[in-house]
């Protein structure tokens, strides 16, 4: 995968953590806000490891000899 496809991975990540954070109990059904709390906090820790994983891809890009056609 590129390195702008895990970026983006990472700020869906956020973006759904934060979602059900703050709104799991009405967009997911939890059954507390103490579960939709720890599921937001899940999900939300795969953000850095969606930009760990960017930044390997990142290296990997710059590494690789580039092949130009002329």
């Amino acid at each position: 995968m590129k390195s702008n496809n895990w970026y983006l991975a990472m700020i869906v990540s956020i973006f759904i953590a934060v979602l059900a954070f703050v709104f799991g109990t009405n967009l997911f059904n939890y059954e507390s806000t103490h579960q939709a709390r720890q599921v937001g906090i899940f999900i939300g820790l795969w953000a850095p490891t969606f930009g760990a994983l960017g930044i390997r891809a990142q290296l990997l890009e710059s590494s690789k000899p580039q092949i130009y056609d002329n």
